[in-house]
């Protein structure tokens, strides 16, 4: 076909407004997402087509013909999409200066380039309360709004959730939760990303700054072990937003609420800043050399809480301690599951788009590994595929109506599994199985869990994959990290991160800690040693199916803190053991000659770019 006098050949069944983009052609879109089922409601991606009518059509739901000829830059197409333009602006507040949107509003951008030069309307506009919260994180400023209903298509389409709809008929039309409740979907935050114009906002980074104010950093989610990409917004040393980073590979451009929001701490004022020994401020020297002696030599009787977002170069510096000076040490890692190590024919994510038949064990999806839960969703939703779930409560993927639930009592998942291979949608799948299992937050013997369900892919030609929660469990299981020791009785305790989840042991007389944050018991501490957080750390994480991918620190370390790597090191110095590294790449090389699961650190990559938002008027310094 041709667009704007450009041949063009695209697969069957692509929409004009995908075509265009392979010619470098803009047909400007609200309504229009290329990750929700085209609606064309809001008529802005008006062309003209021949063959076809002599009106304008909607590029966004037209699909290619052979030999088409598509002409965005007709008289009629130009006029169709101002006059379109001219509509949506009719009540709409033009409050630019004050929007957060402003610098990177398509409404802004496609204003300028298809509207008219100037506008006719002088009669009054039509007004709403605002702004309405929609929850503690998003705001809603319904005079705004352009009604594009991507935000309810959302809820609908992806999240299977039913929290916003349309209240009214209308010019009086207006998007609101149902009933007025508030949203608490762990999806929500998505809709901000979603809305192509102010009308949905962060509460969290409301009138915080401007996109010409702020560097951004495409780096990777630290909440779980999915690893979704995410964009890191800094501005003056602050950590000021967190967006998503479309990567089809593993999120598609969604991210969840922890992942969005859960990022105030890394500008908390209170932040640790210096090394404290016994109460008072210290240098580094003395805070080390204190936990060294009071962790040397104490065997079993030395407990390691590890944080659950551990680089994996981390994990591999504190292996080389565990095999010298602090061998024999009880090791547990926050938020691990029980689960072994992976089958080595593993299911990918990107995989479970394909599956007929996907079989959940012992794992609510939305809380444990949200963002796979919306894989699912997607291959129920838009491929087809039949959903079983095993698991002794309700979960979210029961709002599919046709989620076979076997609801099993808790401890008894691998033998449901067993019986399974008998169930008439896996007697004859039609394609590929995908299984997942958790280990029920630890009511499940996670090792018999396994064994079944590697039997059952067997069986039924599919794959496993087993549904790790720590962010960085997979690759502290690489380097031999992720214990799943008891603390109970141990005389000396290294808190590394949060405290551990049942609290520091009675039998504790040597604390250190090593955290960002003040936390209560940091009282009892001998040694407190401040650390950094996701948003200054060089490093990589490991996600759940085995990709090793690359942190992006928006944040310099600012003196005195220093980097975990330099810490390590230099405990190590301090309890006799001479590592000599003196950069994150040389433990990266040592890592990936050593253990094979990280043998992609060898070559980091380079920075992964993201998106630059299209700036209204001058870049201001």
């Amino acid at each position: 076909m041709t667009i704007d006098g450009q041949s063009v050949t695209v697969p069957p069944g692509t929409l004009i407004v995908e075509a265009a983009k392979n010619v470098g052609v803009e047909i400007p879109v609200f309504c229009y997402h290329h990750k929700l089922d085209p609606v064309g409601a809001c008529r802005l991606c008006l062309v003209d087509i021949a063959p076809g009518p002599p009106r304008p059509q909607t590029a966004c739901t037209t699909p290619v013909a052979p030999n088409m000829v598509i002409k965005t830059q007709s008289a009629m197409a130009v006029q169709a999409r101002a006059e379109i333009l001219e509509f949506e602006l009719v009540n709409h507040p033009l409050d630019c200066p004050v929007c957060d949107k402003g610098g990177e509003c398509p409404l802004q951008d496609f204003t300028f380039r298809h509207g008219y030069p100037t506008s006719r309307i002088d009669g009054p506009r039509l007004h709403f309360k605002k702004p309405i919260p929609l929850s503690a994180n998003i705001a809603l400023d319904r005079e705004r709004c352009v009604l594009c209903y991507r935000c309810t298509r959302y809820y609908d389409e992806i999240a299977w959730e039913q929290e916003l709809t349309t209240g009214q008929r209308g010019v009086q039309s207006f998007i609101t939760s149902q009933f007025d409740q508030p949203l608490t979907s762990i999806f929500s935050g998505n809709i901000i990303d979603l809305c192509p114009v102010g009308a949905l906002t962060s509460r969290v980074w409301r009138f915080e700054s401007r996109p010409w104010d702020m560097t951004q950093t495409g780096s990777v989610c630290s909440k779980c072990a999915v690893g979704c990409s995410v964009t890191l917004w800094q501005r003056r040393g602050q950590l000021v937003r967190v967006t998503s980073r479309e990567n089809d590979d593993i999120d598609e451009g969604w991210i969840c609420d922890r992942g969005r929001f859960d990022y105030t701490d890394v500008n908390d004022p209170k932040r640790l800043r210096v090394p404290v020994v016994k109460g008072a401020g210290s240098t580094w020297n003395t805070a080390i050399d204190a936990l060294a002696a009071g962790i040397k030599g104490k065997g079993p009787k030395l407990g390691i809480s590890l944080p659950q977002d551990l680089t994996n170069e981390e994990a591999f510096l504190f292996r080389r301690l565990l095999d010298g000076p602090l061998k024999g040490a009880k090791v547990k890692m926050h938020g691990r599951t029980a689960l072994p190590e992976p089958d080595p024919n593993q299911l990918l994510i990107k995989e479970i788009d394909d599956a007929r038949v996907i079989v959940v064990v012992a794992s609510d999806t939305e809380k444990d590994v949200p963002v796979v839960n919306l894989r699912i969703k997607k291959a129920v939703s838009k491929r087809g595929a039949q959903l079983i779930v095993v698991h002794p409560d309700g979960v979210d993927l029961d709002r599919n109506p046709h989620t076979v639930h076997v609801r099993n009592a808790a401890g008894s998942a691998a033998a449901e599994v067993e019986k399974l291979a008998s169930h008439e949608l896996l007697k004859s799948p039609g394609g590929p199985v995908a299984i997942l299992f958790g280990d029920g937050h630890g009511s499940e013997d996670a090792a018999d869990l396994a064994a079944a369900c590697a039997e059952l892919a067997s069986k039924v030609g599919g794959k496993v994959m087993p549904l790790y929660r720590a962010t960085n469990e997979r690759g502290a299981l690489d380097a031999g990290v992720a214990g799943w020791d008891k603390l109970d009785g141990v005389q000396a305790l290294l808190s590394w991160g949060p405290p551990p989840t049942a609290g520091i042991p009675s039998s504790v007389k040597f604390l250190a800690t090593w955290d960002h944050l003040q936390r209560p018991d940091h009282s009892r501490a001998a040694v407190v040693l401040p650390a950094t957080t996701f948003a200054e750390q060089q490093g990589s994480y490991t996600n759940l199916e085995g990709r090793v991918q690359f942190l992006r620190p928006p944040i310099p370390v600012a003196e005195p803190l220093k980097e975990s790597w330099e810490v390590l090191t230099e405990l190590a110095v301090a309890l006799g053991l001479e590592l000599g590294y003196t950069g994150i790449f040389a433990v990266q090389r040592d890592a990936a000659q050593t253990l094979p699961g990280l043998a992609d650190l060898a070559e980091p990559p380079s920075p992964t770019p993201v998106p630059t938002p299209v700036l209204i008027g001058p870049a201001h310094p």
